[in-house]
């Protein structure tokens, strides 16, 4: 095949938030990376969080400059000013942090900063048409374009994103962690879909830190670490153990070594809550330092239980026992007060505030504490944000560092240090690992595992099965806004009955 793009001895520097060199010393975000791309093919991109994955590919896509090296097109010397010039070029990215505006409907967001005129005026007509045709050719046929984005799922404001900078007919495609939000339907389709794209001669560069897919759907694989690009190889080659310590630096053994006990007293019970009107009602229990995984398929009603048990959304019946008294009404401030923490599923819509500092987003749920005749202790502040940050191993440079320059794996940490500070009894986690690398997630095992061992319960919702089973003292499986299966450890715990009571 003839390589289309070639990205030579990339550098990248790093500052701090004054533009400074930080502690006196130029740091290397990137390091002389080498990359290529051939027509046609997928190329894998994996590393660490923090590795330089997304540097890399904005470089690309024209949100940030180089430093050094140079990046050839077709052969040709290649330079973009901005993404919209990327574009231009044949050069899309599908971020994992969703560029989308929830106000608007499917359609305007496909043709966002594009809009097609008539007389002057914006064409909403042909606008309503061409996306149709865009989903349509993509396989979506069940999405209404003038659907507005803030009532889709995460799954499909993932979909629409993807549709968006496929309409541009591109020549790249850059994905990141595409899969981080879909179906296990979803997903076989998205694959099908890259086939389609390879058969046309689009070439992709696929980020992801589901090891599991990257064998199905990449034909060559790069691993960066620590800024560097490592090795290069074929899929014909391809051996996750060999990978993985490429990847780290070491060997991962052992990813779920969960050693605490789950205690006899119930934390919170629930009888016969309802998510919706028309849904079956829930009952279930969950016990000082125990895991409960949520499982099912995504729109089956675990987020909305979640929430609705933390108070950020009404529910339609049904009694919440917590700590052996009837909770009433719940709202978020009340479970804050009362010892329940939501670690939501989007990080940075519903957990963190990335235009702040790492120690304002730890301190943010428990601030109150911090109040001394109404004024701020500064130094407790700090103080227990260092705490949080070396008990959670929060890479960092300072603790005033924006949340914003964070990697994601680093971002999910803080959030679970703002949340710990908080000094929870129940734990609510909605995907605690999305789009965070294997040594990141083994981290956060770690971390739950310790919380657990305190006797913090927790409820975990995840759709990754491997996940779910590994961590979890007992599962249930919710299906159409209800429980469809309970099992335990004593029991069978395995992938396929969860999938069974999915459908």
């Amino acid at each position: 095949m003839a390589k289309i793009l070639e990205m030579k001895n990339i550098t990248k520097y790093i500052f701090d938030e004054y533009g400074k060199k930080i502690n006196g010393t130029t740091v290397k975000i990137l390091n002389g990376v080498n990359f290529d791309l051939e027509e046609g093919e997928v190329h894998v991109l994996v590393g660490e969080n923090g590795a330089g994955k997304s540097t890399l590919m904005k470089i690309l896509g024209g949100n940030i400059p180089a430093d050094e090296g140079e990046m050839l097109l077709d052969g040709q010397p290649y330079f973009v000013k901005g993404p919209k010039e990327a574009r231009e070029k044949g050069v899309a990215f599908v971020h994992q942090e969703l560029n989308l505006c929830l106000n608007l409907d499917i359609a305007h967001n496909i043709f966002l900063g594009r809009e097609p005129r008539k007389n002057g005026f914006v064409d909403h007509k042909t606008i309503y048409k061409k996306s149709r045709e865009y989903l349509d050719k993509f396989g979506f046929h069940d999405i209404d374009p003038k659907t507005i984005m803030h009532n889709l799922s995460t799954a499909r404001q993932q979909v629409v994103e993807i549709v968006k900078a496929l309409s541009y007919d591109s020549r790249i495609l850059i994905m990141d962690e595409p899969t981080a939000s879909l179906t296990a339907g979803e997903i076989d389709h998205l694959f099908e879909l890259i086939q389609d794209l390879k058969s046309r001669g689009v070439s992709i560069i696929y980020i992801s830190h589901r090891m599991d897919e990257l064998q199905v759907v990449g034909d060559r694989l790069t691993i960066l670490r620590d800024g560097q690009s490592i090795e290069t190889m074929s899929m014909e080659d391809y051996n996750q153990d060999y990978i993985v310590k490429q990847m780290v630096g070491r060997t991962i053994t052992n990813l779920f070594n969960c050693t605490h006990k789950v205690q006899d007293e119930d934390i919170l019970k629930v009888e016969n809550f309802k998510i919706g009107p028309d849904t079956k009602p829930i009952s279930m229990h969950v016990k000082k330092g125990e895991i409960v995984g949520l499982g099912g398929l995504v729109g089956s009603g675990r987020s909305e239980f979640a929430r609705g048990i933390f108070g950020v959304r009404n529910y339609f019946g049904g009694t919440i026992i917590y700590k052996g008294e009837e909770y009433r009404k719940p709202s978020a401030e009340k479970s804050i007060a009362r010892g329940i923490a939501y670690l939501s599923e989007d990080r940075k819509i519903d957990g963190l505030i990335v235009a702040k500092n790492i120690k304002e987003n730890i301190t943010m749920a428990s601030i109150k504490k911090l109040f001394k005749h109404h004024i701020l202790n500064n130094r407790l502040e700090r103080k227990e944000a260092e705490t949080k940050i070396k008990e959670l191993n929060v890479i960092c440079r300072s603790m005033d560092q924006l949340v914003s320059t964070l990697s994601g794996g680093n971002q999910q940490k803080v959030l679970f240090a703002k949340w710990l500070e908080s000094k929870p009894d129940l734990l609510i986690l909605d995907e605690p690992t999305r789009g965070i690398d294997i040594n990141a997630k083994a981290e956060i095992y770690e971390i739950m595992d310790n919380i657990a061992k305190q006797g913090v319960a927790i409820i975990m919702i995840s759709s990754e099965l491997p996940e779910l089973i590994g961590m979890s003292d007992r599962i249930y499986v919710m299906r159409r806004g209800s429980i469809s299966l309970e099992i335990d450890k004593n029991e069978e715990m395995t992938q396929e009955r969860i999938l069974a009571n999915t459908l």
